[in-house]
């Protein structure tokens, strides 16, 4: 299975330093003209030009949108300015909560002081892997929500079919510990990730060539090869982790759509332990299909739009807008994942080693999942009754630590 690996990973290269080659810039060719004059720039054999390295834009906008908004996108200049003075104010927060001798926040320290936790909790890693903070530039993103529709700019509920296959999946998780065997622990944890390049999940490089479209991802991901050229998508029992994509141009945005997932994206009939509900893909994959686009709307800013329809999961798709900062000079990390190398063997002995407080672990986990479900299940009740999507519960803070 290795050598397998390395083979794929081999073609893959070779495909991307191919359109690479053939991607080279050529000066403005652009008819679009954006703001103040700017005018969007075209490839020499005319599509509109999205290479280069993307990264996700800082902006204070969430998710879903607060209540106190109805359903009003953007923010007023009031609105904008009191939101990068809060930026700042997290940004000073951030700066000294810093622990200069690892990458641990004040909090982390104190919080597990006297706990089997003290010293490691938080220290996993050394400041090498760690993000540092970055001081907030100028608002750029006025919405008020990154989910523009719904119009209510909210997360839609769950289908009852989904809701049951949670339950389902939490009767089985009853009576086994943290990690019974690898199928209790998260595909992350596996080095497994089906959650295949997005512009939500970070930064991204754009490689276009004449009907072709590469999306390198950073970090623990894998390169898609997307074909512009109008082929039919292959027979849904072609399935894989990453799907499958086909792309498109309409006017000056890109579109890729995904489909045939492989249908094991929430890592199978039994619930990983310590995996809160809202960390990774809630579903099986075996209906979802994703729907991305990329616009460039500035020198240096694209609008990055991801439609998630899956009618297994969601009572509706929604979808998801958010800027996207062109920065060449961001370094890109090699694709990889050590963890699995020694974490999944140690993980398996210290089950072994006490299975009376991985059970227990395993039952408190279950535990703060539960209220999060019923509050889940009210609001497809709702929406069944009345049709609205509802504002989901204020969050409570990490269902465990392990958030």
């Amino acid at each position: 299975m290795r050598n397998r690996w390395l083979v794929m990973l081999s073609a893959a290269s070779a495909v991307v330093v191919t359109l690479a080659i053939a991607s080279g810039r050529v000066a403005g060719q652009g008819t679009a003209t954006g703001s103040a004059g700017w005018t969007a720039p075209k490839t020499s054999w005319g599509d509109p030009d999205l290479r280069g390295i993307w990264t996700n834009e800082e902006t204070s906008t969430p998710m879903q949108r607060p209540a106190k908004f109805g359903t009003r996108e953007l923010l007023t200049d009031e609105e904008v300015a009191e939101a990068e003075k809060q930026a700042m104010a997290r940004y000073e927060r951030a700066v000294a909560a810093q622990d200069p001798s690892g990458p641990r926040s004040n909090a982390d320290i104190e919080r597990t002081k006297g706990t089997v936790e003290a010293g490691i909790y938080g220290a996993e890693y050394n400041n090498v892997w760690m993000a540092r903070p970055s001081k907030p530039g100028p608002l750029r993103w006025k919405r008020t929500s990154l989910i523009v529709d719904p119009p209510e700019g909210q997360m839609p509920p769950y289908t009852p079919e989904l809701l049951k296959r949670l339950e389902e999946r939490e009767e089985a998780r009853k009576h086994r510990g943290e990690a019974d065997t690898w199928e209790d622990r998260n595909l992350n944890e596996r080095c497994m990730t089906p959650q295949s390049a997005t512009g939500l999940t970070g930064t991204v490089r754009l490689i276009q060539a004449p009907g072709w479209v590469a999306i390198l991802p950073d970090g623990l991901q894998y390169a898609k090869l997307v074909p512009l050229d109008g082929r039919p998508q292959v027979s849904s029992k072609i399935r894989g982790w990453f799907g499958r994509s086909r792309g498109r141009w309409e006017g000056d945005k890109l579109i890729v759509e995904t489909t045939n997932f492989i249908p094991k994206l929430d890592g199978g009939p039994v619930l990983a332990s310590r995996r809160p509900y809202g960390v990774g893909y809630i579903g099986t994959g075996e209906t979802l299909r994703r729907i991305e686009t990329y616009r460039r709307i500035g020198p240096d800013q694209m609008e990055y739009g991801m439609t998630t329809d899956d009618p297994k999961v969601f009572v509706k798709p929604y979808t998801v807008l958010r800027p996207m900062m062109l920065q060449n000079d961001f370094l890109m990390l090699q694709s990889g994942c050590h963890e699995g190398n020694y974490g999944m063997p140690n993980i398996l002995s210290a089950g072994r080693a006490d299975e009376g407080y991985a059970l227990r672990a395993a039952l408190e986990a279950a535990a703060e999942r539960k209220p999060q479900l019923a509050a889940m299940k009210r609001r497809t009740e709702e929406f069944q009754k009345t049709g609205k999507i509802s504002a989901p519960d204020p969050s409570r803070g990490p269902a465990n630590a392990d958030q």
